[in-house]
């Protein structure tokens, strides 16, 4: 997936989270570092900053990996989608 349909894909999320009142909007935060914030926090993880898209998710999947044991490679991509399943992003 290139980096602009990651940034889109977590726009889309960071929307849907926004019409479930999961997160609430901010003049300041796109969609995507809302989506991003809630997700890190959600799961109690620390968000790095700084850092290229990419790297975030990568960080954002082997967090997840690591706190629920489970044997996943850390890909942006399948983390995008796995989330975007979850709250039913189309």
């Amino acid at each position: 997936m290139t980096e602009n349909r990651r940034l889109q894909r977590m726009r889309d999320l960071g929307v849907r989270l926004h019409e479930l009142r999961l997160v609430s909007t901010s003049a300041q935060q796109s969609y995507a570092t809302l989506a991003l914030n809630f997700l890190f926090r959600e799961h109690q993880l620390e968000r790095p900053s700084g850092v290229p898209l990419e790297v975030t998710l990568q960080k954002l999947a082997s967090g997840l990996a690591q706190k629920y044991d489970l044997p996943v490679r850390p890909d942006p991509d399948k983390i995008i989608d796995y989330f975007c399943r979850q709250y039913q992003v189309h």
